[in-house]
């Protein structure tokens, strides 16, 4: 399973960083854009802070079982969503504030030492060990925030740091181990991803033992396909927000091989 390549400090601080950006960006806003479309399907900007919301209050109440039981996590999304519809945008931002910072502490709790590899389930995603989940939520804010609120409202994406980015990858990366074992059941030749920019590397996808997935920290030695891209670019591609042939990759190899496998990337 790949591990984060990020201290545990690390780890949270990115974590805490990418909140405080969270929350200038929507101090910011006013009424009209609290309102305003996402590019989020079916959510405003408000929801996008409600959905970001549950999901880390998830993490330290009961609400964490309907999250890990699921088999399908983006219908638990939207009912979370659709379950608070009535609220206020300064009640949608008080609301992040307070279970924001909750999250963080119960998330420093959970990634001691001696509990940090226990594993927990995501409903269908799979199972990931607890030291993974601060680079979840800095996933979450840090992709909602630039590629379903910013763009949407027309205002400059807020800057970003290769912490932030690492942890970002960490845990793309384990979940595409972990997610597409069933989408990626034909593939049968090692493939490697090089991300370049803040927080980039190589990676190797490869086949294992009993229907499973490798994703590792590696080279391209011995590679059919050698994908090559943009490390800011990964998070938006590989959640299918934008097409992978509208952004900065290349395919050198097998070039069949390396779009079909490009094809079959879908991260929740």
């Amino acid at each position: 399973m790949v591990t984060s390549r990020l201290s545990r400090a690390d780890a949270l601080a990115a974590l805490r960083t990418e909140r405080s950006a969270v929350l200038e960006f929507y101090r910011a806003l006013d009424a009209g854009e609290w309102a305003a479309p996402s590019a989020a399907a079916g959510w405003n900007v408000r929801d996008v802070l409600v959905h970001m919301t549950g999901a880390v209050r998830a993490a330290i109440t009961p609400a964490a079982l309907r999250a890990m039981t699921t088999g399908q996590i983006e219908r638990v999304n939207d009912r979370v969503v659709a379950e608070n519809a009535s609220g206020t945008p300064e009640q949608a931002f008080a609301d992040f504030e307070i279970w924001s910072a909750r999250g963080i502490t119960g998330l420093t709790a959970a990634t001691i030492p001696g509990v940090a590899g226990l594993p927990l389930r995501v409903g269908e995603l799979g199972w990931f060990p607890l030291r993974l989940f601060p680079a979840l939520y800095v996933f979450d804010w840090h992709t909602h925030l630039r590629h379903d609120i910013a763009p949407a409202l027309e205002h400059p994406a807020p800057e970003t740091d290769a912490r932030r980015m690492s942890a970002i990858l960490d845990w793309l990366l384990a979940l595409l181990e972990q997610s597409h074992r069933a989408p990626l059941r034909w593939l049968d030749a090692p493939v490697a991803l090089t991300l370049s920019g803040p927080g980039g590397g190589t990676w190797r996808i490869e086949p294992a033992p009993r229907n499973r997935l490798r994703v590792a920290p590696g080279d391209e030695t011995g590679t059919a396909a050698r994908i090559r891209a943009v490390a800011l670019e990964f998070p938006l591609w590989s959640t299918t927000r934008r097409p992978w042939t509208d952004c900065e990759v290349s395919v050198d190899g097998d070039a069949a091989l390396g779009a079909r496998f490009l094809d079959s990337i879908n991260l929740v």
